[in-house]
């Protein structure tokens, strides 16, 4: 029995170190309850020490199955230091054409992943920052209850 709980968290410690190889950052910014206001800007600062590697960029929204959309902008910028080298819009399908909300979950509740760079490479080593501001026409997105950014090895 005591050999067979040593295997079971070998393996344990195997998974779980398989599932986060390559993510050199990973957050998540909670949002009120009563929602995200349309002026408030979520910030999430990370380090970059390769410039010769490929990185793959991902926003995770999660939100339930009260979100009003089926869809979500997003204004994103990339920065270093007090210079923007990207700004982009983004439109992400949250649901298909008969309302089934893609992602994964179960219950109410929803994580969606969407690409926002892929295989990126950093000009410089150093502290990036990531904003992002939502894009829809609410000034009061309701519905969405954390916006998150994942920074991986890309796989190329």
């Amino acid at each position: 029995m005591k050999h067979l709980f040593h295997i079971f968290a070998a393996m344990l410690c195997i998974v779980c170190a398989s599932c986060t190889r390559g993510t050199i950052y990973s957050h998540y910014e909670p949002l009120p309850l009563e929602g995200w206001e349309a002026d408030s800007v979520l910030s999430y600062e990370f380090a970059v020490a390769d410039t010769l590697s490929a990185y793959d960029i991902v926003l995770n929204l999660r939100h339930s199955e009260n979100y009003p959309n089926q869809n979500f902008w997003v204004f994103a910028s990339l920065w270093r230091d007090s210079v923007c080298i990207s700004s982009d819009t983004l439109d992400y399908f949250l649901a298909d054409q008969r309302g089934r909300w893609l992602g994964n979950g179960f219950g109410s509740r929803r994580d969606m992943p969407m690409l926002y760079k892929r295989s990126l490479r950093f000009p410089l080593s150093g502290d990036y920052r990531i904003c992002l501001q939502h894009g829809m026409r609410e000034p009061l997105l309701r519905g969405v209850s954390d916006m998150g950014v994942s920074v991986s090895l890309s796989e190329e």
